[in-house]
């Protein structure tokens, strides 16, 4: 069963990525003219303003950048204490997500994480959640 998750926010870039959840493809816009990727989703590239873009594949891996612990609870879906990070993704673009399968304690920066997924559901439907969480194996 889904896990009751706070209101995503939606546009066609936005439903676009979630789109691609609903199969587990983690995909982020990438600038058809210059490459650079996009994230959050949207219109047009911050770099050189062309409005071309593919959705590529991410590889699922990253290290983290930075992470914080919140001790308030913000949302009732997510209780404190609850920890974000910060992912620079293998590809180059940052993501902010949260830690599965590891303590907060153990997090340390350029740790290696890889893509794994959750099930969530708010009133846009049910969807699968990207998260991060140590390496298999």
């Amino acid at each position: 069963m889904a896990t009751p998750r706070p209101t995503r926010s939606m546009d066609p870039y936005a439903q676009t990525f979630w789109t691609y959840t609903q199969n587990k493809e983690f995909r982020l816009q990438q600038c058809s003219a210059c490459h650079k990727f996009r994230w959050p989703p949207g219109p047009s590239c911050d770099h050189c303003l062309s409005d071309q873009c593919d959705w590529a594949r991410m590889q699922g891996r990253g290290k983290v950048l930075s992470w914080t612990p919140f001790h308030r609870a913000y949302f009732p879906e997510y209780p404190a204490p609850h920890t974000s990070i910060v992912l620079e993704l293998d590809e180059g673009p940052l993501f902010v997500s949260y830690p599965v399968g590891i303590d907060a304690a153990a997090l340390r920066e350029g740790m290696v994480l890889t893509l794994q997924w959750t099930d969530g559901e708010d009133t846009f439907g049910p969807y699968h959640l990207p998260v991060f969480g140590p390496v298999a194996g």
